[in-house]
């Protein structure tokens, strides 16, 4: 058995699939949108979120949402657009805005994910180059990555959850200010509004997807009694559950006051 960390199967871990959304301000409108993650692989019955936004990450607001095939990939649909995958193959899902249109790809499989897949992508623009990742500290409605790229007008850091969506994107100062925002813990919810620490969406289909850090270790418990799923525990001394789940793992990290800090999704191939 092997197991993969990250975002990839298998274990080495391809730049392209981390890039983040830069866009050359200098040769981009202001209406010039991009669906974020652009383009995910999914498990027949798991869901993932799209959202489309601007030059500067900024979330779009009264979307008009299409789908390719909504037999395949059941959608709820807002400012924010989640799929479930119901049926294998490759699917499109389109955005409309009043600052413009995009597109993204999902390709649903059955079985396990072919090795070298990409889990998600997000879309670079011409002009702008990705010079550093980081990961972020963990937090409660913070991002999970920070990218900085360099483009002909200067240096930009974009943040990104885990699972492919871009949150913002800051123009930089300079070294220490690029140094400083890739410690920074962002100030707005997915939705760009504050929100509370611990939440829990149920709608999604991994663990690691439908806990939020800052969740109570209680809630967690819960939330898998209710899906009938039991945990390991990692080494002694380290407060960290291992989840089995289907062709994954998700592991959990909790804090002194039993309070999630951090979370992992590792793919498992044989």
């Amino acid at each position: 058995m092997k197991q993969v960390e990250g975002f990839f199967v298998p274990r080495v871990m391809c730049l392209t699939l981390l890039l983040l959304w830069a866009v050359d301000l200098a040769a981009q409108s202001s209406s010039f949108v991009a669906i974020t993650p652009q383009s995910a692989t999914l498990f027949a019955g798991e869901s993932r979120s799209f959202r489309l936004v601007d030059q500067n990450g900024q979330m779009q607001r009264n979307v008009t949402w299409t789908i390719s095939d909504p037999d395949a990939l059941q959608a709820k649909a807002g400012d924010e657009l989640t799929v479930t995958a119901k049926l294998a193959g490759n699917f499109r899902v389109s955005a409309r805005s009043e600052n413009g249109a995009a597109e993204a790809t999902v390709e649903v499989v059955e079985g396990q994910i072919p090795v070298g897949t990409a889990i998600w992508t997000t879309p670079t623009a011409p002009g702008c180059k990705s010079v550093k990742l980081d990961q972020a500290m963990p937090s409660a409605n913070g991002p999970d990555l920070y990218d900085t790229s360099h483009c002909p007008d200067g240096d930009y850091v974009t943040a990104m959850t885990s699972d492919g969506k871009v949150l913002w994107r800051r123009k930089l100062g300079g070294a220490i200010a690029a140094s400083a925002a890739t410690r920074a813990v962002a100030p707005a919810s997915l939705d760009g509004k504050p929100a509370a620490a611990g939440r829990i969406n149920v709608a999604s289909t991994s663990i690691c997807d439908s806990v939020s850090v800052g969740t109570d270790e209680r809630k967690i418990r819960d939330l898998l009694h209710q899906r009938n799923l039991s945990f390991s525990e990692g080494s002694s001394g380290e407060r960290m559950w291992i989840v089995e789940e289907s062709n994954r793992q998700c592991k959990l990290w909790f804090d002194d006051k039993l309070v999630l800090m951090k979370k992992r999704k590792i793919f498992v191939t044989d």
